[in-house]
């Protein structure tokens, strides 16, 4: 793999601030978003000149190569006050460190043309590839591609015999909107707004150039000969970059603390205030506490990963692990105190125009992705604990 290394360095604005202020309307547009299982054209339109497309994006396309750790607090921040809006913001940032760790012409075909693209997904491995002259014709379908109504580009995985002799395994495969079909099916309960709709193409050319190996996305830099290049994408894909998935359920659990501290303070029972109760008062303080916990998780693992990679070091396989049952835990811990969060609400809570279900809804959708489920990440991490090799491949 080639190196990517930045032609010029764009002056970079407080895009945490940028987030802040959007909150209030997006979070006016939330049940809009909903309704319309996608994000609106709006959003797009106030994200764009905010740069919060951009968030992650080589800075030679114009981008700010935000280091992971605070790319996820904007992600937070967007999540707080839309989850769906959140997500899907995750998810193409998410994918500019992806391209990023393509070679250098994939990522001029990407944003070469057009420094605004956003790129969607299809990760779960499905298809088939015919090959051709200087690469591949792809045929198949996909699901869940979040974001891909407002996306100009698809990473669709698929196998190919890339491996050790020849064997088939899973490739990153970049292909244009142009030749994607998109399925009108996302109808769910829950991160309604994010559009993650099923994709399919018809025998699709993508170039070799326009393939990566999951092998070598999870690598890290040393293995995709990009040691020279920013340390954003020096990362290893799978232990890391996935944080900006996790990092939606920070958001939602942190406003809903908010909004219940706030609306418990006003509210009363029979003329005596709610917030003389214990019970709320602990159920209060055993979410915070959840939340604060999976905030400093979450902050000091893509911490240290973005100081690895500033300091030319890789991850070991027990930070990696570590990292995959973070991204599980620190869901586990928000979905427990937004749960907890929302019996306390009481009955206003079950209302559809109260924004508590919402998040309630949001977080346990967001729970059932295969990247934070517990179960996986979670035997992942004690295999390797105890001296065991990995089952799973998302490390």
């Amino acid at each position: 793999m080639s190196e990517l290394v930045p032609d010029t360095i764009a002056p970079k604005p407080d895009l945490l601030a940028r987030a802040q202020d959007l909150g209030p309307r997006l979070a006016a547009r939330a049940e809009e978003t909903e309704a319309l299982r996608r994000l609106p054209d709006a959003t797009i339109a106030d994200l764009k000149p905010a740069g919060l497309h951009r968030i992650c994006q080589p800075t030679r396309f114009g981008g700010f190569e935000t280091p992971l750790d605070e790319a996820c607090d904007i992600v937070a921040t967007l999540s707080g006050a839309c989850a769906s809006t959140g997500w899907v913001t995750g998810v193409y940032t998410d994918h500019q460190i992806l391209v990023g760790m393509f070679g250098s012409a994939a990522a001029e075909d990407v944003w070469g043309d057009d420094p605004d693209a956003m790129v969607s997904a299809g990760f779960t491995p499905s298809g088939q590839a015919r090959p051709v002259e200087g690469g591949w014709e792809l045929t198949g379908q996909w699901g869940w591609a979040s974001g891909c109504d407002h996306a100009a580009w698809l990473i669709l995985v698929t196998l190919l015999p890339s491996g050790e002799n020849g064997r088939p395994e899973p490739n990153y495969c970049l292909v244009p909107r142009s030749e994607v079909t998109i399925e009108d099916n996302w109808r769910v309960m829950g991160l309604a707004g994010t559009g993650s709709k099923n994709v399919s193409v018809e025998n699709a050319f993508v170039p070799a150039y326009r393939t990566l190996p999951g092998r070598l996305a999870a690598a890290g830099g040393r293995g995709r000969n990009q040691m020279e290049g920013p340390a954003l994408y020096r990362l290893p894909h799978p232990p890391c970059v996935p944080f900006l998935l996790v990092t939606p359920s920070l958001g939602i659990a942190e406003s809903l603390l908010a909004l219940v501290t706030d609306e418990m303070q006003g509210r009363a029972t029979r003329g005596v205030p709610i917030a003389e109760f214990q019970s709320l008062q602990l159920h209060i303080a055993e979410s915070a506490a959840e939340i604060d916990s999976a905030r400093l998780l979450l902050m000091r693992d893509t911490g240290e990963a973005m100081a690895a990679m500033e300091a030319g070091l890789e991850l070991d396989m027990n930070e990696r692990a570590r990292n995959r049952r973070d991204h599980a835990y620190v869901v586990r811990l928000c979905r427990q105190a937004v749960d907890r969060l929302f019996t306390a609400v009481g009955g206003q809570g079950v209302f559809l125009d109260h924004v508590a279900q919402r998040k309630f809804r949001d977080i346990h959708a967001m729970s059932g992705h295969l990247a934070l489920n517990w179960d996986i990440a979670g035997t992942t991490f004690g295999r390797i604990a105890l001296g065991l090799e990995p089952e799973a491949r998302l490390i």
